[in-house]
């Protein structure tokens, strides 16, 4: 193995091999999306949920699982954010998109760099259908996602030194922030979006005082904004996040859950809930990406930037492998480079190479 150790010759020229052939890749794709994808759809989609609210009519359409992608696809979010988008349906749409671009791309850079990913490399993270998808559709999934980094990872103090790719992982049980920092981060990631609620297990399990707080700002949410959307609203959501979960709608997304019979499906989610409640405290981050990838039913491209943190760890021609596996828009592209991420950071902890070498202990 000496021949491949990190820094030699033939590794050195088989990663640059690698990242031209996935910038190669992403290129394709981002030609793809920016001829064929509708920009802004999953900013407009919520907009006109909230006009038929504001009309008195039914923002949780089920008709819409009739139509193809775009525009008049299903609005999945919690009712709760319908008084919070309601103003913004007074102003011009592409005035609220490119405002959401600007929020989502200071989000994305934001993580970028609390992964400690140097800033020459966040531009060509950029053209990674993660992303590139997340940014141009306008999903809330690169906000979540920054809150999910934000909430796992911590700012360096002054005085420490953090090499480039070497984060500082953040343990609820420290005492290095408010409580209510860590229960507002977790919260958040699952908020909008409830399969992503691994996050938030993992904090019950570290700091229930942190994660009571989190919950009781949701439910404090939900219940402060019921007077406006009434009982029937959340009741049409979760009808139509049972029509969502059918492995039949075209859109349903690529999760893995679609493969199986539902009840598998169903618990395999609910086995990434607990396992998130014991995952050991070094590289807790990687693994609770890793298991909100596994236990997302409706596994969209964007959802893949959960994968980031472990990719960051393994080897990195691996790495960039998944990467290049992960922007092939295929269903077996995606699951072989998250796959190969989860085996190899399983593998690592008995076969060290497979793992990228680090300056210092994770934490």
């Amino acid at each position: 193995m000496n021949g491949f150790a990190v820094g030699t010759g033939p590794v050195r020229l088989l990663r640059a091999a690698l990242l031209i052939l996935v910038i190669g890749v992403c290129l394709v794709a981002l030609h793809d999306l920016l001829t064929g994808y509708p920009w802004g759809v999953d900013v407009v989609i919520p907009l006109r949920a909230a006009t038929r609210w504001l009309e008195g009519g039914q923002p949780y359409l089920a008709s819409s699982f009739l139509a193809p992608a775009g525009f008049d696809a299903p609005f999945l979010y919690p009712p709760f954010v319908l008084p919070f988008l309601a103003p913004l349906t007074a102003l011009p749409v592409t005035v609220v998109a490119v405002a959401w671009l600007v929020v989502s791309a200071a989000g994305a850079v934001f993580a970028c760099r609390r992964l400690a990913i140097p800033w020459l490399v966040v531009p060509l993270l950029f053209l990674w259908p993660p992303f590139t998808e997340g940014l141009l559709g306008g999903n809330v999934q690169v906000v979540a996602f920054a809150a999910f980094v934000a909430f796992l990872w911590r700012r360096p103090a002054p005085s420490e030194i953090r090499p480039d790719f070497e984060p500082l992982e953040h343990d609820p049980r420290d005492e290095d922030r408010p409580a209510a920092q860590d229960g507002l981060l977790a919260a958040s990631v699952g908020a909008v979006k409830a399969a992503q609620l691994q996050p938030f297990t993992y904090l019950v399990a570290r700091n229930w005082r942190a994660a009571a707080i989190g919950a009781a700002a949701v439910l404090g949410l939900a219940l402060g904004t019921l007077p406006l959307v009434g009982i029937q609203a959340w009741l049409d959501w979760l009808a139509q996040l049972g029509r969502a979960s059918d492995p039949a709608w075209i859109l349903a997304g690529a999760g893995i859950a679609r493969s199986l019979p539902w009840w598998v499906g169903d618990l395999l989610a609910i086995a990434t809930l607990v396992a998130a409640a014991f995952v050991p405290s070094r590289h807790a981050g990687a693994w609770i990406g890793l298991l909100v990838i596994f236990g997302t039913t409706g596994l969209r491209v964007f959802g893949l930037l959960f994968a980031l943190p472990a990719m960051l760890l393994v080897r990195r021609e691996i790495g960039l492998v998944a990467a290049l596996l992960m922007a092939t828009y295929t269903f077996e592209g995606w699951w072989l480079g998250v796959l190969l991420v989860s085996g190899s950071l399983l593998a690592g902890s008995r076969q060290a190479w497979l793992l990228e070498p680090r300056s210092r202990p994770a934490r």
